[in-house]
């Protein structure tokens, strides 16, 4: 069905996703529990070709329009290309439309090139591109078709300048509770689709089940507001030292400077003394592509909330 036509939009406020819309009426007559979309992914392996990862969505209504949403693509996937087709039934007979190629980078460069494009969102996709390159450069990923060499000088005027990008300095454990029963054993910082925190910690002297542990979590959002969420079910992260850890990625891209302050529970009474960190600090003491990734990251992380805020 040639009339079937994919639109885009960007989800920039949290991990990097992509929605294809429909408009309701180009679905009229359609048996809409037949509707779908499949996504047809690249994967690599530092510029060797492995294959291609189907992922299959459902759709959502909003308004006179329906969105198919694919999340989890990684920093450094912004210029892989992502072949989607949308499937349908209509009078017992099966229909598809054309395939649909598209791109994070396609965005970021259609938004550039706009003349109704604000300053702050060229700011956005540019620093976007930037950070995406430094992401390949870092992880050795498709370094021969990096996402920003098709940039001009006009594009790279709209960058910020990450050279003067500063980290913060908070890691501390707070001495709010005496005899905690959960020790602190570290964080590590994952930069893929959606920073996110792993906050490892010892059980200590917990002998209940392991799986009734929470992560309660309080932050300053963007907007400035006091924020309070929970991470359920601990994950096992070292057999050895049965050490455990719970993964919070519940950040926004223009909050990487919003310090966390995060503790364990069983229900309502608190285990563990309170561990306060952002992860804007992960950038001190970095050296080499690591450094440099680290302020591409936080840059548009600024730049993000300059924008959204």
């Amino acid at each position: 069905d040639s009339s079937l036509k994919l639109s885009h939009s960007l989800n920039l406020a949290s991990d990097i996703s992509i929605n294809f819309v429909v408009p309701a009426y180009l679905l009229e007559g359609y048996d809409m529990s037949t509707v779908y979309v499949e996504s047809t992914i690249e994967n690599y392996e530092g510029e060797t070709f492995l294959g291609t990862e189907t992922v299959r969505m459902e759709p959502v209504e909003m308004g006179s329009y329906y969105y198919f949403t694919l999340t989890g693509i990684t920093a450094v996937q912004m210029n892989d290309t992502i072949s989607t087709v949308l499937y349908g039934e209509k009078d017992g007979q099966a229909y598809y439309s054309n395939v649909d190629l598209y791109s994070v980078a396609q965005y970021a460069y259609s938004q550039m090139n706009k003349e109704s494009s604000s300053a702050s969102l060229k700011t956005l996709c540019a620093d976007l591109l930037r950070y995406g390159k430094e992401a390949q450069v870092y992880k050795s990923y498709r370094t021969n078709a990096l996402v920003d060499e098709d940039m001009t000088e006009l594009h790279r005027s709209y960058l910020s300048d990450a050279e003067a990008v500063t980290f913060g300095n908070n890691n501390q454990i707070l001495s709010d509770l005496e005899n905690p029963v959960i020790t602190w054993a570290g964080k590590s910082l994952n930069l893929d689709s959606k920073v996110s925190v792993k906050y490892i910690f010892n059980l200590g002297s917990y002998e209940g089940p392991v799986e009734e542990l929470t992560l309660k979590v309080f932050y300053i959002n963007h907007q400035g507001k006091v924020t309070q969420t929970t991470v359920p079910s601990p994950e096992l992260y070292n057999v050895a030292t049965n050490r455990y850890a719970f993964t919070f990625d519940g950040l926004l891209a223009a909050e990487l400077r919003s310090v966390t302050d995060v503790a364990v529970y069983h229900g309502d009474t608190r285990l563990s003394q309170t561990l306060r960190y952002s992860p804007d600090t992960y950038g001190n003491n970095k050296e080499g592509q690591l450094l440099v990734l680290c302020k591409a990251l936080i840059a548009y992380s600024d730049t993000a909330k300059a924008y959204f805020g």
